[in-house]
């Protein structure tokens, strides 16, 4: 009995030391491993920002989700001590989903986009890591907003202000027998989802037109 007392009195005292120093190992490591990750933030931001000298995450940012896409934190881009635009890093629904970094200048110009993680499939959701896709978007306007590719109907009057095909509940628009749906229409969310169930109830419309 004294013999497991004993066992069990000398591990307690291991554990309680293994403890101690793993402590003192984790305060001296902590600042070398928030530097490193600091280092790779910063070297993520500068591929869309690299004007900037170095960054500063905003303070007091709470994350925030808007339309689906969810804020996950904003930085100051800083040059020669000034601020000069912000990185944002931002979170939402591709294919599947996509982690990407915005640079915006003071002018509210896109200087660059970039993507730290995407998780849809090989093929043609890939290839928005490729310079061809995220270069085209440095030097847009930030609060302009993307027109669709819509001239055709424009010229029949079934848009609006800003090149969106207007459309009823089934997706038809004003010209009966010419359906829209998809990413030329006006919406809430624009995902590959909403558009696949939108193009399906389109065509169960079309299909109860023609009986």
């Amino acid at each position: 009995m004294k013999e497991m007392l004993k066992l069990g009195l000398t591990l307690a005292i291991f554990a309680a030391v293994a403890c101690v120093a793993l402590a003192f190992v984790n305060n001296l490591t902590a600042p070398t491993i928030a530097k490193v990750e600091q280092e790779k933030a910063n070297a993520g931001m500068k591929t869309v920002f690299a004007d900037a000298d170095t960054f500063e995450e905003v303070a007091g940012f709470t994350s925030t989700v808007e339309n689906g896409v969810t804020i996950d934190k904003v930085c100051y881009a800083i040059k020669n001590g000034a601020k000069v635009g912000v990185v944002v890093q931002a979170t939402g629904n591709t294919y599947d989903k996509a982690t990407i970094l915005v640079g915006i200048n003071a002018d509210k110009v896109i200087t660059g986009i970039n993507f730290l993680a995407i998780s849809d499939t090989p093929g043609f959701g890939q290839k928005a890591t490729e310079p061809a896709f995220y270069e085209q978007f440095a030097g847009l306007s930030a609060t302009k907003a993307l027109v669709p590719g819509t001239d055709f109907a424009n010229k029949l009057e079934i848009t609006d202000e800003n090149g969106y095909i207007i459309v009823d509940k089934h997706f038809e628009s004003k010209l009966k027998g010419i359906y829209a749906v998809g990413d030329i229409i006006k919406k809430e969310v624009y995902q590959v989802s909403t558009s696949i169930g939108e193009g399906a109830q389109a065509a169960i419309n079309i299909i109860e037109k023609c009986k």
